[in-house]
């Protein structure tokens, strides 16, 4: 019997035009996927650009804090005891993401022999090299009385120092100690500087709290240009 002849071949499966769709949508999918990434990717990367402003650390934040308006107000730096902590108390961290410096100093005010009397003042700086502390600054601020333990301060904004600036009073009957705060953002850096005093203790001085806001802004100032020369 002879071979019976082969039929012709018929293609399964998607022909050639509904191939070429297919491809065309992976293409076009993947095009899409690609700018989306690219978008992102630059948003990040101007995200990521530091807004430093010539801010940069110091090893000593103690050395460069105008203690002048004080002594000028009539008091006197604490002397140390003969045991504890040696003051000005000092202290730098470095880090890519962040550089932290800190500062405590102890004030005497006259005629007061008691160390447990002393006005301390606390300073604080910080350079973001990575993220931009403005949301939070703000944040921390304009919800400061909402905890319990603050809710008795009182916060105000402060015109005129760096890109948005606020001072708290510290009334808070909880706290051990009472005083006035003042906080500084310009750029991506932070400043703060604390009058911290015992709530039995007036200001032996007869300072009002605007008089030591005077005070804390003086040494912003000055503190502020140091850190950028």
């Amino acid at each position: 019997m002879p071979p019976r002849p082969l039929g012709r071949w018929k293609q399964s499966g998607p022909g050639p035009r509904r191939l070429g769709t297919l491809a065309a949508a992976i293409c076009l999918s993947v095009l899409l996927v690609l700018g989306v990434l690219q978008i992102f990717g630059s948003d990040r990367r101007a995200e990521a650009v530091p807004d430093l402003q010539g801010y940069h650390h110091v090893d000593n934040l103690c050395a460069i804090t105008d203690t002048a308006p004080y002594t000028r107000a009539g008091f006197a730096l604490a002397p140390n005891g003969p045991t504890g902590p040696k003051y000005p108390l000092h202290q730098t961290l470095l880090h890519p993401a962040i550089d932290s410096m800190t500062c405590t100093i102890r004030l005497a005010a006259p005629a007061t022999a008691e160390r447990s009397d002393d006005t301390t003042l606390t300073v604080s700086a910080a350079v973001h090299k990575r993220t931009d502390p403005g949301p939070e600054f703000t944040a921390r601020f304009e919800t400061w009385t909402q905890s319990p333990l603050n809710e008795d301060d009182g916060v105000a904004t402060v015109d005129g120092l760096g890109d948005e600036a606020y001072v708290v009073r510290m009334d808070s009957k909880h706290a051990p100690r009472r005083g006035v705060t003042l906080a500084v953002r310009d750029g991506w850096t932070t400043y703060e500087i604390s009058w911290l005093h015992p709530p039995s203790v007036t200001t032996t001085t007869d300072l009002t709290v605007p008089e030591v806001i005077e005070l804390l802004k003086r040494t912003a100032v000055t503190t502020l240009a140091l850190l950028r020369a």
